[in-house]
């Protein structure tokens, strides 16, 4: 079915372009008591229907009914001030809706101004949004919130709201389920049907690292599909994400869709994600629905915290001998299905696409695709792309007769810039039939630096309290112990990525038990907060290490303290129900102390724990990095697994070795941080085997190369040092 399936609504939606989502530690929901709501009507009739239908793979998976509105604090909400704000609270209400989500418009905040959003209970805050989380002032969807009230806070510095900064465009009423019932739990994870695999269960490189370039794509606040983050032979990053044209098909489905990364289970068959990176906003660049593909660039460049991905991708005549899809099956976290066997080329199975541009997939031997699957990538066993999800019949009961548009005649179907990749993917008109993936942070990451002062050597433990006492001592305990904090002898700047923290017991009793990570300025003791996020208990595991951002980095100059606080909902009078980071064996002398803990009044050092005292340090660790500066230096070393460069950085020779099948014409290019060609040349017959190259004219610096070798192109970065002395 190429025309898509459109759900009857009274207007139109108008969108300009929308900016990446960001969310800051900026001033707090203020939480009024709400005695009047806002309703938005959607026909019953209407949600039946659509809970009825049975949705098919080559649709978008739709979840929500859009109802478009124009409220404004002119019009709607109440107006709260304070001594120093004016807030517009805009409260809303869609009778059993199962989330609501919304998009903002206008969205011209003053500076000092910032927005959250929240549902009845408080499970879920979305925000702070403030000025720097949309370039663009026309609009800004958000992700749904659950249940069927939500809480729109707008905050203002001053005496008075601006004309024109603020309003809602239009609210979704989820009918299918974004969110459980409970408030807290995104039951798509678990939805998709019982053949699926999480892709948390894989241990395979080659499946890990294509799974970083796969997002999840909300349209327009109720649709959802799949795509994947592409790179391309440029030397440039361009955050291109390519899906299905059923699934966007104009400029305003693509201003209008968040894309979501890395959402996938915690661990193998764990529970969902609530933390979830989320860009919000793109341009079309290319569609053709004869083929079925949108290419579209993303607004903003994802974070380094997000752990992006740019897939490699292959054009050539070979057909793979074996694909992988990864994909969000009905929204689901991320799964991951096999075929062990070669795809074959076949036309799709409805009219109107172009005849044998479709790989079919006879069988999966494992996992299918289901209805948001629909532009999901199909890697072949090198891990490049191959093609994206149109639709097809597999199911977990018949696994068979799926069909993927084929990436190359995505490149070569027509001439027009706007209907085909190659003037996309390939802007330096190289001809390339095959292009490496691209790791946009490596660099960056390779010059990271965990800090911690548990040693390597220690495995950790926890100290569990004697009867009548109860608990652990880093975590809630009878000794009203629930915050704990990690000295950081930081010296000079940087930008902390993650803190990883080695748990040794994790449990919660109900939905709402949680745990707060903190960054706290340095000194005799933790300072003020630097950066905060909140992690469900239920998202968390006994003797496993967590990871957790901020949804950025977070730049630090000298020491700085890290650690968390812990929240159970009901008080725990027993010591299995727990959260706890481990601790270090003892240390000999009392300086050597870096664990600190918080009694409700004053930190104290853990010398002068109440019941455990002891020099000790808490199995905490931080992930520092010197910058995240994009396009400061290139990936350095995500070649093909055929190519390596050494050494890289260099100060005398540079040697590039290729081994495999025969090249018959190489030509090399290497350029200045500026684009500027500095070294150019042609060879014969060079690989396999190690071309060396002596480079004395060089200056010390960063430099970007490329390497067509026939038909396959190599690039990346080379640093030239200082001779050694």
């Amino acid at each position: 079915m190429k025309s898509r399936i459109l759900i009857p609504i009274l207007l139109f939606i108008s969108s300009g372009i929308l900016y990446g989502q960001t969310e800051f530690p900026v001033g707090a929901p203020f939480f009024p008591e709400i005695h009047e709501w806002h309703e938005i009507i959607v026909d019953p009739v209407q949600i039946e229907v659509m809970r009825s239908l049975e949705q098919v793979k080559d649709q978008p998976y739709q979840f929500a009914i859009p109802v478009p509105v124009d409220l404004s604090p002119e019009n709607s909400g109440f107006i709260v001030t304070t001594a120093d704000e004016t807030i517009w609270v805009l409260p809303l209400f869609s009778k059993g809706a199962l989330s609501l989500n919304l998009i903002m418009g206008p969205c011209n905040l003053p500076d000092g101004a910032y927005i959250y959003m929240y549902d009845q209970g408080h499970h879920l805050v979305r925000g702070g949004f403030t000025n720097s989380s949309s370039t663009d002032r026309m609009t800004m969807p958000v992700l749904p919130v659950p249940g069927d009230r939500m809480v729109l806070e707008c905050h203002f510095p001053g005496r008075a709201i601006p004309k024109g900064s603020i309003g809602v465009k239009q609210v979704a009423h989820d009918f299918a389920g974004f969110f459980g019932l409970e408030g807290i739990k995104d039951i798509y994870y678990g939805r998709s049907d019982a053949c699926e695999v999480d892709l948390s269960c894989s241990t395979n490189p080659n499946y890990l690292l294509a799974a970083r370039s796969v997002v999840r794509l909300l349209i327009a606040g109720s649709e959802l599909c799949t795509g994947v983050l592409v790179n391309n032979t440029g030397s440039d990053y361009k955050a291109y994400v390519l899906t299905a044209n059923h699934c966007i098909e104009t400029e305003i489905q693509a201003a209008n869709t968040i894309f979501v990364f890395n959402y996938q289970s915690p661990w193998c068959n764990g529970p969902d994600l609530t933390n979830m990176h989320s860009l919000t906003g793109s341009v079309l660049r290319a569609e053709n629905p004869d083929i079925d593909f949108s290419l579209v660039e993303l607004n903003q460049f994802p974070s380094l915290v997000f752990k992006p991905y740019f897939s490699g991708w292959d054009i050539t005549l070979t057909t793979p001998s074996n694909t992988f899809a990864i994909h969000h099956p009905e929204g689901d976290v991320m799964k991951i299905s096999i075929d062990d066997n070669a795809p074959i080329t076949s036309s799709y199975p409805i009219a109107g696409f172009v005849s044998n541009s479709f790989w079919r997939i006879l069988k999966w031997e494992m996992g299918a695709t289901e209805p948001g699957s629909s532009g999901g990538p199909l890697f072949d066993q090198n891990g490049r792309l191959r093609g994206t999800l149109t639709g097809g019949s597999a199911t977990c009961l018949d696994p068979t007769n799926d069909y993927y548009a084929k990436l190359i005649r995505m490149f070569n179907i027509t001439a027009v810039p706007a209907t085909n990749l190659r003037p996309w993917l390939d802007p330096v008109s190289s001809g390339a039939a095959l292009a490496s993936g691209r790791d946009p942070y490596a660099y960056n990451l390779s010059r990271s630096d965990t800090l911690g002062n548990l040693a390597d050597s220690d495995p950790g433990t926890s100290s569990s309290y004697s009867n009548p006492g109860w608990g652990l001592s880093t975590g809630n305990n009878s000794d009203s112990l629930i915050t704990y904090a990690e000295y950081f002898p930081f010296t000079g700047t940087g930008e902390i990525a993650w803190v990883r923290l080695d748990v040794a017991a994790a449990s919660y009793l109900d939905e709402a038990d949680s745990i707060r990570i903190f960054l706290w300025s340095g000194g005799s003791q933790p300072g003020a907060v630097i950066a905060s996020r909140k992690i469900k208990l239920r998202e968390v595991k006994s003797s496993n290490e967590l990871e957790v951002d901020f949804g950025r980095t977070v730049s630090v100059t000298g020491p700085f303290y890290a650690g968390y606080n812990i929240y159970y909902k009901s008080k725990l009078i027993l010591p299995q129900t727990q959260f706890a980071v481990k601790h270090s064996a003892p240390w000999p002398l009392a300086s050597q102390n870096s664990a600190w803990f918080h009694n409700g009044v004053v930190w104290r050092p853990f010398t002068l724990h109440p019941t455990y005292p002891m020099a000790t340090s808490l199995g905490i660790k931080v992930v520092m990095v010197e910058n995240s500066i994009l396009n400061a230096i290139e990936d350095p070393g995500q070649e093909a697994q055929d190519m390596t460069v050494f050494p890289n950085p260099f100060y005398g020779s540079l040697s590039f070795s290729v081994t495999g099948t025969g090249v018959s014409e190489t030509s090399l290019r290497i350029y200045n941080n500026t684009g500027n060609v500095v070294f150019a040349s042609e060879y014969r017959n060079v690989f396999p085997g190690v071309l060396t190259l002596e480079l004395p004219h060089l200056k010390p610096g960063i430099y970007h190369y490329g390497i067509m070798n026939d038909t396959v192109f190599y690039s990346g970065t080379l640093i030239k040092t200082e001779p050694k002395l």
